[in-house]
Parts: structure tokens; sequence; C-alpha cells
């Protein structure tokens, strides 16, 4: 018997490449999802910082004005699910520790959770005389 050859590729070969082929887009497909997940967090970061920053210069502006502000009273969000909480400590007469802490609200429940806070800045302001 003679045999006869045939052009194409066999079984095995096209499930071997179909299996390589499958390999390939799941690494490629996971390596960019943990690409996406990577830049979300560094954005919310990015933004947070900023935020907090314009918070503490806020509250800074309103102590010079009147060093008696009570900040606890100031509206929580700030637009786009970010949140802040900030504190007031009075040291003596003439000093305050401020801290703010700015983070996203990942669960949208309107109050900013431990987990939550992305960035806290903590500084001390004098009333100048």
């Amino acid at each position: 018997m003679k045999r006869i050859k045939t052009k194409g590729f066999t079984l095995v070969e096209v499930l071997a490449s179909i299996l390589i082929l499958s390999g390939t887009i799941v690494v490629l497909v996971t390596y960019t999802a943990d690409t996406m997940l990577t830049s979300l967090k560094t954005e919310q970061m990015v933004k947070s910082i900023l935020l907090a920053e314009g918070e503490m210069e806020k509250i800074k502006n309103t102590l010079r004005k009147s060093f008696g502000t009570d900040f606890a009273v100031w509206p929580v969000s700030l637009g786009n699910n970010y949140l802040a909480a900030r504190t007031s400590t009075d040291v003596s007469l003439t000093l305050k520790i401020i801290g703010v802490s700015v983070g996203y609200d990942t669960n949208q429940n309107g109050s900013l959770g431990t987990d939550e806070i992305i960035v806290t800045f903590i500084t001390q302001y004098a009333k100048r005389t």
C-alpha cells in the first residue's frame, strides 16, 4: 500500500497550536488587568494627595482669619467619591495640630473608613499675634 501525502496540519498540531495561543492570550490578559488595576490605584493616590493639599490650604487660610474654626462641620465629600476627614487638636491657646485624611469611598457609604484612607497630612499651625 502506498501512503498518500496530503497537505495540511494534523489534529495534534492544531490542538498544540491552540493550546500555545490560549496560554499566550491568558498571560497577556492577566498582565493587562494587573496594569489597569495599578494605574487606577496610582490615579486614586495622586488625586487624594492633591485633594488633601487643597484641604490643608483651605484650613490654613481659614485659621488665618478665625483661629477657633471647627473643621468637623465642613462637608465630608470632595466629589467623585473622594471623602475627607479633618481633625484639630488644641495644644495651647495659640497652637493647633491639624490633620487631613483623604480617601476613595470604595463601598460608597458616605463615610471614610480606615481601609479607605489613602493619604493623611498632619501639620501644626500657630496663631499669629
